[in-house]
Order: structure tokens, then sequence, then C-alpha cells
């Protein structure tokens, strides 16, 4: 049952949202120590990292890393690290914890046992996972019948990270070849946010909502599953 959030205002929800994830985070660290924050990028949920940034959290017991990354460089304009070292990693978050996925390694799949033992280290579970939902049921990097998804969702696979090449359209751009979180990880968290906007989205989400094969929208595999608390926080 996902329990959503409905907001008329973009500022409102974001409002909404630092205050959760201030209080979620708080009391992890409070309760255990430590937290783990898992991001994704887009330009949705850059107004929600830039507000963080600037919380009174305890930033060196928190660990942020990524939900998925393109395989380009850091430096590049897709890169999910740039966008969050753009505007979560600054402020009273600049000396945070990070941990990224793109390695020097060619490819993905060369970068992803490199990738896989780095997310190891985190403390599971991970805190609070924030993530998105594209046009075509996505979410992270897990694009609707791409090569390598359906490893990432088995539920019988126990690695964190699966190496993904999408099929090119207008949601993936041309950076096709990925790294993700596979379901395994995503459904290792405490809590998981799926932050959207927009009446086409939503009628999508709803759609996600029915039963149908988790190839097709694989944001089902998160909907569709009874062990991790999901919210989904949506304006227009």
């Amino acid at each position: 049952m996902v329990r959503e959030f409905f907001f008329e205002q973009r500022s409102h929800l974001f409002t909404a949202l630092v205050a959760e994830c201030q209080d979620v985070l708080s009391e992890a660290v409070s309760k255990h120590g430590q937290a783990t924050l898992l991001v994704s990028g887009g330009s949705t949920p850059a107004p929600l990292y830039e507000a963080l940034s600037k919380s009174d959290l305890n930033w060196k017991k928190i660990k942020v890393a990524l939900v998925d990354e393109r395989w380009v460089d850091n430096q590049h304009s897709a890169s999910n690290e740039a966008l969050i070292r753009r505007s979560l990693l600054i402020n009273n978050a600049k000396n945070v914890e990070f941990i990224g996925m793109k390695t020097s390694a060619t490819t993905a799949k060369q970068g992803q046992t490199e990738t896989e033992a780095r997310y190891a280290k985190l403390p599971q579970p991970f805190t609070l996972s924030i993530v998105g939902m594209g046009p075509d049921g996505h979410t992270a990097s897990l694009f609707p019948h791409a090569e390598g998804l359906a490893a990432a969702l088995s539920e019988g696979n126990q690695n964190l990270t699966a190496a993904i090449t999408a099929i090119q359209s207008e949601v993936t751009g041309p950076n096709t070849e990925r790294l993700t979180l596979t379901r395994s990880a995503l459904l290792k968290s405490e809590r998981i946010v799926i932050l959207f906007t927009g009446e086409d989205k939503l009628a999508v989400f709803n759609s996600a909502q029915k039963p149908g094969p988790l190839e097709d929208m694989p944001i089902r595999a998160l909907l569709n599953q009874e062990d991790v608390p999901v919210e989904l926080y949506w304006a227009p």
C-alpha cells in the first residue's frame, strides 16, 4: 500500500518533504549513530537537495549514495554525481561522505564489481531512498525491457548494483549505458520516497499500481511489495 501525499504547489511539496527527510535521518542517527541517504538525479529533486543541504543535521553521521548513474564522466552535464555535488554536497552538507557509482572502467559492466564493493560497505538497511519515475514507468535506471533488466529485477539476485543498457528513447536520451541499484537493494531501504510532478506522470503511476508485467513498468517492483513502506510525493 502506497501512502500518497498530494500538494497544490511544488513549494509546499518540498517544504513537507524536507521536514520528513530531516525527521527520518535525525531519528536514524539518534537510534543507530548513523544514517544512509540514497538519492536520484534529475531536475525534479534538486530543490529538495538544496534545501536539505541547509539543514542542521549531523552530517558527519550521514552517508549519501546514488540510486543510479549514467556511465559518463562525473564532470559531464548528464552525470548524477555532478548534480548531487552541485545541489546537495554544499552548505552544511559540503563535507558529507558521498559514494558514487562511476568508476574508471570503460563500461558499466566492467565497473560494476568495483561499485558493488563500494556499496557493500554502506550500513544496511538503508535509511531512506529517494527515487523518481519516468513517463515510461522506469525508476532508478530500471528501464522497460532494457538489457540487464531481468537480472536486476530478479528476487534471487542479491547484488546491490547492476549494469543496464536501456533501449534509447526520448526518456533515456543518448546515455543508455547505466549502473543502477537492483530491486533487492532498493528493498533493503527502511523507507522509499517516490518523487515526481505533473499530471501525465500521475496517470502513469496510477496505471503502474494495476497488475501487469514488471518488465513493462519496472516501478511496479516497488509498488507491488509489502516489505518496505513506500510514499508518493506529488504536485502538479
